[in-house]
């Protein structure tokens, strides 16, 4: 596989935008990585007129494009894929055809699970489907570097994936909380974010859950991003039922469900996954 220069990375436009079998979905950590907003790198079988590739983003989300014709970038991408030292402790495989997904399923098959990933959009004008009286009285807060260094710190150090900084982080994206003085309660972070759309991420902690703090923040997550002009997408587990549930109170349209392809270097992390979300 070639590896693209930064400056070479809107060459594989015309595959993000038209090569895909269902062109209703939108996989926003590949545009993230072509306008150079979160950390990644393209891998493509041709640097002058390619016709397949691999979208890399460092925060472990991959995108196979385009045909399969070429079988020695077949090979190399199966390679890159199966050595453990390319990646960050996992990664979620998309692909833009069906045709990709068979082939990695059989070439991967002793190294990945199969994943079915749900999504919703934001449609114009559309109305949450529910209110909610927050239970304690907090305060919404705009996430700062204090409290982005400290999320990352305590709650999910995966986000030095992600961005490479706090001030990189709020150069390029936006996001909200509640505290109970110094303690994280629940956030709304911009997961990713390009192409005119933008991906939240949501997290509470357990001692505060069931209290309505996801569904306010991401109200005001989502009314801020139109604000902004961009448009909200929704990436969760179909298994997720508290994560569909949440999207569909919040007004968004299910846009359908997209097979993927997961690793992860820890096999009891993903039998726990497994078990959560109901594939076993």
């Amino acid at each position: 596989m070639i590896q693209l220069a930064a400056s070479e990375y809107t060459r594989i436009l015309p595959y993000i935008s038209s090569e895909e079998d269902d062109s209703r979905f939108i996989f926003v950590f590949v545009y993230s990585v072509i306008e150079q907003l979160q950390p990644g790198g393209i891998y493509v079988n041709d640097r002058q007129a390619p016709t397949a590739g691999l979208v890399v983003s460092r925060g472990g989300k991959y995108y196979v494009f385009g045909t399969l014709a070429d079988q020695n970038f077949n090979k190399s991408l199966v390679e890159f894929l199966i050595d453990e030292r390319n990646h960050c402790q996992f990664y979620d495989l998309y692909a833009s055809s069906s045709t990709w997904m068979t082939y990695l399923s059989a070439a991967l098959k002793e190294h990945v699970v199969p994943l079915s990933r749900t999504h919703y959009t934001y449609v114009e004008g559309a109305i949450p489907n529910a209110s909610v009286d927050l239970e304690d009285d907090l305060s919404l807060t705009d996430i700062d570097s204090y409290i982005y260094n400290k999320y990352q710190q305590e709650v999910d150090a995966s986000y030095k994936q992600l961005w490479n900084s706090a001030e990189d982080y709020l150069h390029t994206a936006f996001g909200y909380c509640f505290m109970a003085n110094d303690q994280i309660v629940s956030t709304c972070h911009t997961f990713y974010i390009g192409g005119g759309y933008i991906e939240p991420d949501i997290r509470t902690h357990s001692d505060y859950r069931q209290r309505g703090y996801a569904l306010r923040l991401c109200q005001h997550f989502i009314k801020r991003s139109v604000e902004r002009g961009l448009i909200p997408y929704w990436d969760c587990d179909a298994g997720n039922q508290a994560s569909n549930a949440l999207a569909l109170r919040l007004g968004l349209s299910r846009v359908g469900d997209v097979p993927i392809l997961w690793w992860h270097e820890d096999k009891e992390i993903i039998q726990r996954y497994l078990i959560k979300y109901g594939y076993i």
